[in-house]
């Protein structure tokens, strides 16, 4: 029975469909994702009260909850990347630099990009976005798109996007370190014992 549940514990440990980093990736993204949101904290130009009509949803596909829990947690974790690419494509045109300035802006293009080259210079292949999520992740930023230019991109606006990202960054599920061969022989050993 013994070896058949070690057996077992080693194909679940091992052939996770998450992605996962090594230590110094997990830490950069870490790092990176702490740093944007000081950013867009400290990007608050208008008073969130004095913008609550123009207040919306743009149904952010895991706030709800339903993508950031069990196996599709793990799925997403791959589309990081894609959140990220779209992030930067929301503050990379001239309008966020009327709003904020080119400081800021520069700043939180480089925490973002610092990012992606994080997850994509670890040299191991990842397993790629869902393409529901990669949709998903597109259409919900379209949808922001279209508010923003709707709105004129107007002071108010970049707040409203702000603050959703800010809570969309936080709570978007990330790429986890990966477990170390020795810490899982160790979590085997202990499991059995």
């Amino acid at each position: 029975m013994v070896p058949v549940l070690l057996l077992l514990m080693s194909i679940n440990l091992g052939c996770s469909t998450a992605c996962t980093l090594d230590w110094s990736a997990a830490w950069r993204i870490d790092s990176q994702r702490m740093d944007t949101l000081q950013l867009l904290k400290q990007m608050k130009i208008v008073p969130v009260l004095s913008c609550l009509r123009d207040r919306i949803d743009f149904r952010c596909p895991w706030k709800k909850g339903h993508i950031t829990q069990g196996k599709q947690r793990e799925e997403a974790t791959c589309c990081y990347s894609e959140m990220l690419r779209q992030v930067l494509q929301l503050f990379r045109p001239q309008a966020p630099r009327d709003a904020w300035p080119e400081r800021t802006i520069g700043c939180l293009l480089t925490s973002l990009l610092s990012g992606l080259e994080a997850l994509e210079g670890t040299g191991k292949q990842t397993p790629p976005c869902l393409p529901t999520m990669a949709m998903a992740i597109r259409s919900y930023f379209l949808r922001i798109s279209r508010y923003l230019e709707g709105k004129g991109y107007s002071p108010c606006s970049w707040e409203i996007v702000r603050a959703e990202m800010q809570v969309a960054l936080s709570i978007f599920p990330v790429p986890a370190e990966r477990t170390s061969r020795k810490r899982r022989s160790s979590m085997q050993e202990s499991t059995l014992m």
